[in-house]
């Protein structure tokens, strides 16, 4: 009987060690972009135009949007994207930008686009993109002071910031220059 107790015991462990290795060894893969850059997506090609740490001040001089989810001291992070339908046949706008729709991330932040302010600034007057058409698109989110410790908000400005496009299959970062 302590054969088997010890012969169960090592193959759970030789099991358990050998999936600790194989998860370890196959992280996940992020592909980064830098502003500029063109990222074909078959029948969508989506380039990274522009992006910006606003205070929401410069945010409403920039967009004539208040920015007021936070009370207290936030800024603004926000990102210009243009999609370009390359296929023959409309795109819907709302595919496009759920498509495009994910988050931004800093070290030790992350934070979902904000609905309402992104809703705002985006006024798709049409539902659909035609061929050969480009859309420029915005997306924006909130950072507040209270996320952050006082030293680190001090220096908020040379915090590098991505925005996530997607997760899955394989995650897309863009640095964002703010």
């Amino acid at each position: 009987m302590k054969k088997i107790i010890a012969a169960i015991t090592i193959c759970f462990l030789i099991f358990w060690t050998g999936r600790i290795i194989s998860v370890n060894q196959n992280p996940p893969i992020t592909t980064y972009y830098e502003l500029g850059d063109i990222l074909d997506c078959g029948d969508l090609e989506v380039s990274f135009i522009e992006s910006h740490l606003d205070t929401p001040e410069q945010f409403k001089e920039r967009f004539g949007v208040e920015s007021n989810t936070y009370d207290g001291e936030h800024k603004v992070i926000s990102i210009c994207i243009s999609a370009t339908n390359k296929s023959d046949k409309e795109a819907d706008l709302d595919k496009i930008f759920d498509f495009l729709e994910c988050g931004f991330e800093a070290p030790l932040w992350a934070n979902a686009i904000d609905p309402e302010i992104t809703n705002q600034i985006n006024n798709f007057g049409e539902e659909k993109l035609s061929p050969g058409k480009t859309r420029k698109i915005w997306y924006i989110t909130e950072i507040s002071k209270q996320c952050y410790k006082e030293s680190t908000w001090n220096h908020i400005n040379e915090c590098q910031f991505y925005y996530i496009l997607t997760l899955s299959p394989q995650k897309i970062a863009v640095r964002l220059k703010v």
